[in-house]
């Protein structure tokens, strides 16, 4: 699977999405931007994205934009496509999967280009439709590592985790969906690494993950030696010994 950002896929795979819905978008006149502005706007940020691609191709993958550069291009991108989505859902009434997928590129170009992501929200909803559909443990592994690319361009305000009040939020969700998913992948070394950042990121919830991994791992029979990794990590964290 390739879930890298390329200017052209990703065109086409807006424009299909959104063709179908196109004349209920036009019937909204209390929107602020029309679909056809929307859209348009969205065009003109794919075209620097493709271009910042490209320069950097040409200078042998340096950085040819700035860490702010780029997480205000990908920021912009992020919120019109969030737009396009509620307009396209609203009129349509039901979830649109194939045009919400498209956070996943727009936020790992920002991540591979050395940005930071501010908005998380939509890119993880996409990501969990996503897991829930696969069941081959390589393709699993591989969105995992997506996550984890995700995770460490995530902004530092949203890494401050305030809103802990908030069991939702997107923070805490993509964090315990990389370690469910590196569970699945049945992989020992991605769990490990996937519960060290568990740890690390959502300590709060890391006792609780690990006491009901030992619970899924009688109820689902997995391997030995993915209940080992989930059994090491219990004893450490699930237990009633310090978190930090």
């Amino acid at each position: 699977m390739d879930f890298s950002f390329n200017a052209e896929n990703f065109r086409t795979l807006l424009h299909t999405a959104v063709a179908n819905h196109l004349g209920e978008l036009t019937a909204d006149t209390e929107a602020e931007q029309s679909p056809e502005q929307l859209l348009a706007a969205m065009e003109k940020a794919i075209d620097v994205m493709e271009r910042a691609d490209s320069d950097a191709k040409a200078k042998g993958g340096e950085a040819v934009l700035s860490e702010a550069e780029i997480s205000e291009i990908g920021d912009y991108a992020l919120s019109l496509l969030e737009s396009i989505v509620d307009r396209v859902e609203a009129a349509s009434g039901h979830q649109n999967r194939d045009l919400s997928r498209l956070a996943i590129p727009v936020s790992l170009w920002i991540a591979r280009h050395g940005g930071r992501i501010n908005r998380l929200e939509l890119v993880v909803n996409s990501l969990a439709a996503w897991a829930n559909e696969l069941h081959n443990t390589q393709q699993i592994a591989e969105l995992a590592h997506v996550i984890r690319e995700l995770i460490d361009a995530t902004s530092d305000q949203i890494r401050q985790d305030l809103e802990q009040t908030n069991p939702m939020r997107p923070w805490r969700i993509i964090n315990l969906n990389y370690s469910i998913m590196a569970t699945r992948s049945h992989n020992p070394a991605l769990m490990d690494e996937a519960f060290s950042v568990l740890v690390k990121n959502l300590p709060q919830d890391a006792r609780d993950f690990f006491r009901e991994g030992m619970q899924q791992m009688d109820l689902v029979g997995y391997p030995e030696e993915v209940r080992e990794v989930v059994e090491r990590y219990d004893r450490m964290w699930g237990a009633d010994s310090t978190l930090h």
